[in-house]
Protein backbone atom coordinates (compact mmCIF):
# COMPACT_ATOMS: atom_id res chain seq x y z
CA UNK A 1 0.00 0.00 0.00
CA UNK A 2 2.83 2.40 0.85
CA UNK A 3 4.46 1.87 -2.56
CA UNK A 4 1.12 2.46 -4.27
CA UNK A 5 0.80 5.84 -2.53
CA UNK A 6 4.40 6.77 -3.35
CA UNK A 7 3.90 5.79 -6.99
CA UNK A 8 0.85 8.07 -7.22
CA UNK A 9 2.78 10.96 -5.68
CA UNK A 10 5.62 10.42 -8.15
CA UNK A 11 3.13 10.16 -11.02
CA UNK A 12 1.85 13.60 -10.03
CA UNK A 13 5.37 15.05 -9.75
CA UNK A 14 6.55 13.58 -13.06
CA UNK A 15 3.48 14.90 -14.85
CA UNK A 16 3.90 18.29 -13.18
CA UNK A 17 7.53 18.58 -14.33
CA UNK A 18 6.92 17.26 -17.84
CA UNK A 19 3.99 19.63 -18.39
CA UNK A 20 5.86 22.68 -17.13
CA UNK A 21 9.14 21.84 -18.84
CA UNK A 22 7.77 20.72 -22.22
CA UNK A 23 5.04 23.31 -22.67
CA UNK A 24 7.66 25.56 -24.24
CA UNK A 25 8.31 23.01 -27.00
CA UNK A 26 4.66 23.11 -28.02
CA UNK A 27 3.62 26.75 -27.60
CA UNK A 28 6.86 28.69 -27.10
CA UNK A 29 6.85 30.13 -30.62
CA UNK A 30 3.08 30.65 -30.49
CA UNK A 31 3.44 32.85 -27.41
CA UNK A 32 6.83 34.39 -28.16
CA UNK A 33 5.69 35.65 -31.57
CA UNK A 34 2.53 37.09 -29.98
CA UNK A 35 0.18 35.08 -32.17
CA UNK A 36 -1.80 34.55 -28.97
CA UNK A 37 -1.55 35.91 -25.45
CA UNK A 38 0.47 33.95 -22.92
CA UNK A 39 -2.44 32.46 -20.97
CA UNK A 40 -4.29 31.50 -24.15
CA UNK A 41 -1.13 29.74 -25.37
CA UNK A 42 -0.72 27.92 -22.07
CA UNK A 43 -4.38 26.84 -22.19
CA UNK A 44 -3.91 25.52 -25.74
CA UNK A 45 -0.83 23.55 -24.69
CA UNK A 46 -2.28 22.12 -21.48
CA UNK A 47 -5.53 21.18 -23.23
CA UNK A 48 -3.47 19.41 -25.89
CA UNK A 49 -1.61 17.45 -23.19
CA UNK A 50 -4.90 16.45 -21.59
CA UNK A 51 -6.66 15.48 -24.82
CA UNK A 52 -3.67 13.43 -26.00
CA UNK A 53 -3.57 11.54 -22.69
CA UNK A 54 -7.30 10.82 -22.69
CA UNK A 55 -7.73 9.93 -26.37
CA UNK A 56 -4.51 8.08 -27.24
CA UNK A 57 -2.76 7.52 -23.92
CA UNK A 58 -3.85 3.88 -23.82
CA UNK A 59 -1.82 3.17 -26.96
CA UNK A 60 1.34 3.01 -24.80
CA UNK A 61 0.02 0.10 -22.74
CA UNK A 62 2.11 -2.37 -24.71
CA UNK A 63 5.26 -0.39 -23.97
CA UNK A 64 4.56 -0.36 -20.24
CA UNK A 65 3.92 -4.12 -20.17
CA UNK A 66 7.10 -4.80 -22.14
CA UNK A 67 9.35 -2.61 -19.98
CA UNK A 68 8.05 -2.36 -16.42
CA UNK A 69 6.94 -5.16 -14.06
CA UNK A 70 3.51 -4.22 -12.69
CA UNK A 71 4.66 -4.11 -9.09
CA UNK A 72 4.20 -0.80 -7.29
CA UNK A 73 7.54 -1.28 -5.58
CA UNK A 74 9.38 -1.43 -8.91
CA UNK A 75 7.17 1.27 -10.41
CA UNK A 76 8.06 3.53 -7.47
CA UNK A 77 11.78 2.87 -7.97
CA UNK A 78 11.53 3.53 -11.72
CA UNK A 79 9.57 6.75 -11.22
CA UNK A 80 11.82 8.00 -8.43
CA UNK A 81 15.06 7.48 -10.39
CA UNK A 82 13.55 9.05 -13.51
CA UNK A 83 12.19 11.96 -11.51
CA UNK A 84 15.58 12.72 -9.95
CA UNK A 85 17.39 12.49 -13.31
CA UNK A 86 14.80 14.73 -14.97
CA UNK A 87 14.77 17.19 -12.05
CA UNK A 88 18.54 17.68 -12.03
CA UNK A 89 18.57 18.05 -15.82
CA UNK A 90 15.77 20.59 -15.60
CA UNK A 91 17.67 22.60 -12.99
CA UNK A 92 20.71 22.58 -15.27
CA UNK A 93 18.51 23.60 -18.25
CA UNK A 94 19.48 20.47 -20.20
CA UNK A 95 16.56 19.28 -22.36
CA UNK A 96 16.71 15.69 -21.17
CA UNK A 97 14.14 13.13 -22.26
CA UNK A 98 12.05 11.70 -19.43
CA UNK A 99 10.81 9.00 -21.81
CA UNK A 100 14.34 7.75 -22.44
CA UNK A 101 15.33 8.00 -18.77
CA UNK A 102 12.26 6.04 -17.65
CA UNK A 103 12.73 3.36 -20.33
CA UNK A 104 16.42 2.99 -19.43
CA UNK A 105 15.62 2.77 -15.72
CA UNK A 106 12.96 0.14 -16.35
CA UNK A 107 15.40 -2.00 -18.35
CA UNK A 108 17.98 -1.76 -15.57
CA UNK A 109 15.41 -2.95 -13.04
CA UNK A 110 14.26 -5.74 -15.40
CA UNK A 111 17.76 -7.18 -15.74
CA UNK A 112 18.41 -6.88 -12.01
CA UNK A 113 15.28 -8.85 -11.03
CA UNK A 114 15.32 -11.25 -14.00
CA UNK A 115 12.12 -9.91 -15.58
CA UNK A 116 11.25 -11.39 -19.00
CA UNK A 117 12.21 -8.60 -21.38
CA UNK A 118 10.62 -8.29 -24.82
CA UNK A 119 13.86 -7.72 -26.72
CA UNK A 120 12.08 -7.31 -30.06
CA UNK A 121 10.18 -4.36 -28.62
CA UNK A 122 13.35 -2.92 -27.05
CA UNK A 123 15.11 -3.08 -30.43
CA UNK A 124 12.12 -1.42 -32.11
CA UNK A 125 12.18 1.35 -29.49
CA UNK A 126 15.91 1.97 -29.91
CA UNK A 127 15.46 1.97 -33.70
CA UNK A 128 12.83 4.70 -33.34
CA UNK A 129 15.16 6.70 -31.10
CA UNK A 130 17.89 6.58 -33.75
CA UNK A 131 15.89 6.82 -36.97
CA UNK A 132 13.27 9.42 -35.94
CA UNK A 133 15.80 12.27 -35.40
CA UNK A 134 17.46 11.48 -38.74
CA UNK A 135 14.13 11.50 -40.57
CA UNK A 136 13.18 14.69 -38.71
CA UNK A 137 16.31 16.48 -39.92
CA UNK A 138 15.92 15.33 -43.53
CA UNK A 139 12.19 16.06 -43.84
CA UNK A 140 12.51 19.46 -42.16
CA UNK A 141 15.43 20.41 -44.39
CA UNK A 142 13.68 19.34 -47.60
CA UNK A 143 10.35 20.94 -46.63
CA UNK A 144 11.89 24.27 -45.67
CA UNK A 145 14.04 24.40 -48.82
CA UNK A 146 11.31 23.20 -51.15
CA UNK A 147 8.29 25.09 -49.86
CA UNK A 148 9.31 28.21 -47.99
CA UNK A 149 12.53 29.31 -49.71
CA UNK A 150 10.64 31.23 -52.36
CA UNK A 151 9.02 34.62 -52.83
CA UNK A 152 5.27 34.73 -52.31
CA UNK A 153 3.15 37.32 -54.07
CA UNK A 154 0.70 37.94 -51.23
CA UNK A 155 2.99 38.00 -48.21
CA UNK A 156 0.32 39.13 -45.74
CA UNK A 157 -2.07 36.38 -46.76
CA UNK A 158 0.69 33.78 -46.37
CA UNK A 159 1.59 35.18 -42.93
CA UNK A 160 -2.04 34.96 -41.83
CA UNK A 161 -2.28 31.32 -42.87
CA UNK A 162 1.06 30.53 -41.25
CA UNK A 163 -0.18 31.95 -37.95
CA UNK A 164 -3.28 29.76 -38.09
CA UNK A 165 -1.25 26.68 -39.00
CA UNK A 166 1.25 27.35 -36.19
CA UNK A 167 -1.65 27.53 -33.74
CA UNK A 168 -2.98 24.16 -34.94
CA UNK A 169 0.47 22.53 -35.05
CA UNK A 170 1.23 23.80 -31.52
CA UNK A 171 -1.89 22.05 -30.25
CA UNK A 172 -0.97 18.87 -32.15
CA UNK A 173 2.55 18.93 -30.70
CA UNK A 174 1.09 19.14 -27.19
CA UNK A 175 -1.44 16.43 -28.09
CA UNK A 176 1.25 13.98 -29.20
CA UNK A 177 3.33 14.62 -26.06
CA UNK A 178 0.23 13.96 -23.95
CA UNK A 179 -0.45 10.74 -25.85
CA UNK A 180 3.12 9.45 -25.85
CA UNK A 181 5.14 10.69 -22.87
CA UNK A 182 2.25 11.23 -20.45
CA UNK A 183 0.48 8.15 -21.81
CA UNK A 184 3.59 6.10 -21.04
CA UNK A 185 3.62 7.36 -17.44
CA UNK A 186 -0.11 6.68 -17.06
CA UNK A 187 0.16 3.11 -18.33
CA UNK A 188 3.17 2.32 -16.14
CA UNK A 189 1.20 3.51 -13.10
CA UNK A 190 -2.04 1.92 -14.27
CA UNK A 191 -4.40 3.64 -16.72
CA UNK A 192 -7.37 4.13 -14.39
CA UNK A 193 -9.63 6.93 -13.13
CA UNK A 194 -7.43 7.76 -10.14
CA UNK A 195 -4.29 8.03 -12.24
CA UNK A 196 -6.01 10.18 -14.90
CA UNK A 197 -7.49 12.56 -12.32
CA UNK A 198 -4.11 13.04 -10.64
CA UNK A 199 -2.36 13.56 -13.95
CA UNK A 200 -5.02 15.98 -15.19
CA UNK A 201 -4.54 18.21 -12.16
CA UNK A 202 -0.76 17.98 -12.55
CA UNK A 203 -0.97 18.87 -16.29
CA UNK A 204 -2.78 22.15 -15.72
CA UNK A 205 -0.85 23.00 -12.54
CA UNK A 206 2.51 22.38 -14.23
CA UNK A 207 1.52 24.24 -17.38
CA UNK A 208 0.32 27.37 -15.60
CA UNK A 209 2.71 27.55 -12.65
CA UNK A 210 5.98 26.02 -13.87
CA UNK A 211 6.25 27.78 -17.24
CA UNK A 212 6.82 31.32 -16.05
CA UNK A 213 7.37 34.32 -18.33
CA UNK A 214 7.30 34.42 -22.11
CA UNK A 215 8.35 30.85 -22.92
CA UNK A 216 11.72 30.33 -24.59
CA UNK A 217 13.14 26.95 -25.35
CA UNK A 218 14.68 24.87 -28.07
CA UNK A 219 13.86 26.93 -31.14
CA UNK A 220 14.43 30.44 -29.81
CA UNK A 221 17.62 29.54 -27.98
CA UNK A 222 19.27 27.96 -31.04
CA UNK A 223 18.44 30.50 -33.69
CA UNK A 224 15.81 33.13 -34.41
CA UNK A 225 12.83 31.28 -35.90
CA UNK A 226 10.45 32.68 -38.49
CA UNK A 227 6.84 31.53 -38.82
CA UNK A 228 7.74 29.03 -41.54
CA UNK A 229 10.63 27.63 -39.45
CA UNK A 230 8.39 27.08 -36.45
CA UNK A 231 5.61 25.52 -38.52
CA UNK A 232 7.88 22.99 -40.24
CA UNK A 233 9.59 22.04 -36.96
CA UNK A 234 6.32 21.54 -35.07
CA UNK A 235 4.55 19.61 -37.83
CA UNK A 236 7.43 17.22 -38.52
CA UNK A 237 7.99 16.62 -34.81
CA UNK A 238 4.34 15.96 -33.99
CA UNK A 239 3.88 13.61 -36.97
CA UNK A 240 6.86 11.46 -35.97
CA UNK A 241 5.73 11.23 -32.33
CA UNK A 242 2.20 10.37 -33.49
CA UNK A 243 3.58 7.54 -35.66
CA UNK A 244 5.56 6.25 -32.68
CA UNK A 245 2.40 6.39 -30.54
CA UNK A 246 0.47 4.32 -33.09
CA UNK A 247 3.26 1.72 -32.85
CA UNK A 248 3.07 1.93 -29.02
CA UNK A 249 6.70 3.10 -28.85
CA UNK A 250 7.74 5.79 -26.34
CA UNK A 251 9.47 8.58 -28.28
CA UNK A 252 10.60 11.91 -26.91
CA UNK A 253 9.31 15.17 -28.40
CA UNK A 254 12.67 16.63 -27.41
CA UNK A 255 14.40 14.37 -29.93
CA UNK A 256 12.09 15.05 -32.84
CA UNK A 257 11.63 18.78 -32.23
CA UNK A 258 15.32 19.48 -31.72
CA UNK A 259 16.17 17.52 -34.86
CA UNK A 260 13.48 19.39 -36.81
CA UNK A 261 14.87 22.73 -35.65
CA UNK A 262 18.33 21.65 -36.76
CA UNK A 263 17.04 20.49 -40.16
CA UNK A 264 15.29 23.80 -40.74
CA UNK A 265 18.37 25.72 -39.60
CA UNK A 266 20.81 24.06 -41.97
CA UNK A 267 18.46 24.74 -44.90
CA UNK A 268 19.76 28.32 -44.86
CA UNK A 269 23.13 28.90 -46.51
CA UNK A 270 23.89 32.12 -44.69
CA UNK A 271 22.24 31.57 -41.32
CA UNK A 272 24.35 31.01 -38.24
CA UNK A 273 23.55 27.79 -36.43
CA UNK A 274 24.91 27.19 -32.97
CA UNK A 275 26.12 23.60 -33.05
CA UNK A 276 27.13 23.35 -29.39
CA UNK A 277 23.55 23.23 -27.97
CA UNK A 278 22.65 20.45 -30.40
CA UNK A 279 25.72 18.43 -29.44
CA UNK A 280 24.84 18.82 -25.75
CA UNK A 281 21.31 17.61 -26.45
CA UNK A 282 22.58 14.60 -28.41
CA UNK A 283 24.83 13.78 -25.46
CA UNK A 284 21.83 13.87 -23.11
CA UNK A 285 20.03 11.41 -25.41
CA UNK A 286 22.81 8.94 -24.74
CA UNK A 287 23.27 9.77 -21.07
CA UNK A 288 19.63 9.76 -19.95
CA UNK A 289 18.80 6.10 -20.75
CA UNK A 290 22.33 5.00 -19.82
CA UNK A 291 22.22 6.70 -16.43
CA UNK A 292 18.68 5.43 -15.87
CA UNK A 293 19.78 1.89 -16.73
CA UNK A 294 22.76 1.99 -14.33
CA UNK A 295 20.75 3.43 -11.44
CA UNK A 296 17.85 1.09 -12.12
CA UNK A 297 20.18 -1.89 -12.00
CA UNK A 298 22.02 -0.75 -8.87
CA UNK A 299 18.95 0.26 -6.87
Amino acid sequence: MIFFIFSLILTFLLTLLVSGNNLSAAVGTLIGSRIVERYIGILIGSTGFFMGLIIEGRFLRGASLSLVPHSYMYITYAFLISFLIFLFANIGRAPLSLTMALAGTALGIDIRIGYAIDYKFVMLMIAFWIIAPVISIIVSYVTERGVFHRNFKNVWSVAKWLKLLILVSSFLTAFTLGANTLGFIANVEGFNVTTILIMTFAIFAGSFFLSSGVIKRVGEEMYSMRYSNALVSLVVSSLLVEIATLFAVPLSNTQTLTSSVFGVGISYKYKAIYIRPFLIIILTWVLSPSLGFILGYLV
